[in-house]
C-alpha cells in the first residue's frame, strides 16, 4: 500500500510539472519596441470597434515588493494616481477625460496584484487627436 501511495505521489508530481505552460508567443500583428528608458511597448491595430483605442501601462510592481510594515501600500499608490498628476493637477485629469466620454471606473481604472500594477483607459475616441495625446500624457 505504501508503494502504491508513493508511486501515486511521484506520478502526480511529474504530471503537475509537465502541465506547466510555455510562454505564449506574441501575436504576429503586435508591434513591440523598447524605448531608451527601458519601457517596453506593444501596439496592435484593430479595425473594431471603429475609431476607438485602449491604452494600458503595466508596471512590474505589486504587493510582493511591500515590507511587512507597508501592507496595502501598492494598492494605495494605485488609487492615488487618480488624484492628479504633474500635468493634470487635482481632478483636472478625470474631468477632462469624462468630458470626452471616457468614464471613471468603466473606461478609466487600474488594479494591483502580487507582482504588477496596471492602469488602463479603454474605449478612447481616436477621432480627436489631442485626446489621444492627452491619454498618453496621463499614462506618462
Amino acid at each position: 500500500m505504501k508503494k502504491i501511495l508513493l508511486l501515486s505521489l511521484v506520478l502526480l508530481g511529474i504530471t503537475a510539472t509537465a502541465q506547466q505552460n510555455p510562454p505564449q508567443p506574441i501575436d504576429p500583428n503586435v508591434r513591440k519596441g523598447i524605448l531608451e528608458n527601458g519601457l517596453t511597448y506593444y501596439i496592435r491595430q484593430n479595425k473594431l470597434p471603429e475609431n476607438r483605442a485602449d491604452f494600458y501601462i503595466a508596471q512590474k510592481v505589486g504587493s510582493m515588493q511591500e515590507e511587512d510594515n507597508q501592507s496595502g501600500l501598492a494598492h494605495f499608490l494605485e488609487h492615488m494616481a487618480f488624484n492628479g498628476t504633474k500635468n493634470y493637477p487635482g481632478k483636472d485629469m478625470l474631468n477632462y477625460l469624462q468630458d470626452n466620454g471616457i468614464k471613471f471606473g468603466t473606461n478609466i481604472n487600474a488594479y494591483t496584484s502580487l507582482d504588477e500594477t496596471v492602469y488602463f483607459l479603454t474605449d478612447v475616441p481616436t477621432t480627436h487627436e489631442n485626446l489621444v495625446d492627452s491619454v498618453l500624457l496621463v499614462l506618462h
